[in-house]
């Protein structure tokens, strides 16, 4: 045994589709060549020759040469395995060997093990349900969640009206403010979508009767962006003792020509009607969150609804007393600037290639899967009919595959 597979020839089976992985005949490729003879003739002479060897996928066994691979792992010049997979067909060019194109993508990023252990014991008691979530990929996330309660809601606040006397209510509101504070770099993210697409205010008769046409609603949502953006500003300058955070950066060279185009208010039309609708206003922020939270509604924008959860649930904890507020502050400094890790997802395809060309694939076999040698989360997969491809480790049946001896 080398890397987990046997020694001598045998195929490589699924398990659970019975698919059998091969290689084919590429055939040949025929031409012509510009020629010229010693005599200083031309002309042109026929050529031909072998292209390379396919992988292919046969939907069950054949019993023929083409299905049967073997393992290498004799040490190189340079002391290192080869570790590749053989096809025992060869032809007159070459030996041909499994190779694999993988692309690795950071789907998220995690805390380094010592690092989430010790923000785990720093937080108040929590149950075995939170504890698990946190040890997830997730974990990053609800801390965001849980600085951002504290950011936009304010430390003194937050004591003073509800450590000691949570109320489920009033907790309800001051995670509305999370909400509108997790959404304006996403509304500021589709105003820029929506203002720099080229399909602006493109003039297609055939949609302009339908009534859900797309264009329009990108339009009125670009225009409710807006008008939020001045409404905020607004509420903003109704107190000129500090600066709100709830407000929207809209980059564009100049909105009022995006206003005249969508045949709507100019800005300044529109802080003027802000104004008078703001003229009475007393609780300056919720109004600011009231604005943001039906926008976000409006651009159908949504946050994890379980990290929410387990957010909640760590609050609902550390507020009961300042001793418990305090260790929730203390375990969220202590993840301040520390390293983290990607979470990486893993893709591919899989092809045949000449033995000794630059970039070859090393692979490992583990429990039945079949990895890229040190990616342990990039495996061969039956992905679907006959396609073969590398995918995310994970408990799919079609990732497992038998070695069956031939």
């Amino acid at each position: 045994m080398a890397n987990g597979f046997p020694g001598g020839n045998f195929r490589i089976v699924n398990k659970e589709t019975g698919a059998c992985i091969a290689s084919a005949y590429g055939g040949q490729t025929h031409g012509l060549q510009d020629a010229v003879t010693a005599r200083g003739e031309t002309g042109v002479l026929p050529y031909s020759h072998t292209n390379d060897r396919l992988f292919t996928v046969h939907d069950k066994v054949k019993n023929i040469d083409e299905e049967l691979w073997y393992f290498d792992s004799h040490a190189d010049s340079w002391g290192r395995r080869v570790n590749m997979l053989y096809n025992k067909v060869k032809d007159i060019r070459s030996r041909w060997v499994l190779g694999a194109r993988v692309e690795t993508n950071a789907i998220a990023y995690k805390l380094f093990d010592k690092d989430l252990e010790h923000f785990l014991s720093l937080l108040p008691t929590q149950d075995e349900e939170t504890l698990a979530h946190l040890k997830t990929s997730d974990c990053l996330d609800i801390v965001h969640l849980l600085e951002t309660f504290i950011y936009s809601n304010g430390e003194e606040i937050i004591k003073s009206e509800l450590v000691g006397k949570l109320d489920e209510t009033k907790l309800n509101d001051f995670l509305d403010a999370v909400l509108a504070h997790e959404s304006i770099r996403r509304i500021e993210h589709k105003f820029h979508e929506y203002a720099s697409s080229p399909l602006l205010f493109l003039d297609i008769p055939e949609l302009k009767d339908l009534p859900n046409s797309p264009f329009a609603q990108h339009n009125e949502q670009l225009y409710k962006i807006i008008l939020a953006s001045v409404q905020l500003d607004v509420l903003d300058q109704k107190d000129w003792t500090t600066r709100s955070e709830f407000r929207l950066h809209l980059r564009y060279d100049n909105i009022d020509a995006l206003l005249k185009k969508m045949k709507k208010e100019s800005m300044a039309e529109l802080h003027l009607k802000a104004y008078k609708e703001y003229e009475n206003t007393q609780d300056l922020k919720k109004e600011a969150v009231k604005v943001l939270l039906e926008l976000r509604k409006t651009l159908d924008l949504h946050t994890n609804e379980k990290n929410m959860a387990t957010a909640k649930k760590i609050l609902k904890v550390s507020l009961k007393s300042n001793e418990s507020f305090e260790q929730l502050q203390t375990a969220l400094n202590s993840t301040n600037d520390k390293e983290i890790k990607p979470v990486n997802w893993h893709s591919g395809d899989v092809f045949l290639q000449g033995d000794g060309r630059q970039y070859q694939t090393k692979w490992a076999f583990e429990d039945g899967y079949i990895f890229v040698e040190g990616q342990p989360d990039a495996v061969l997969t039956n992905t679907w009919g006959s396609s073969i491809g590398i995918s995310q480790r994970s408990n799919d049946p079609r990732q497992r595959w038998e070695l069956k001896r031939a």
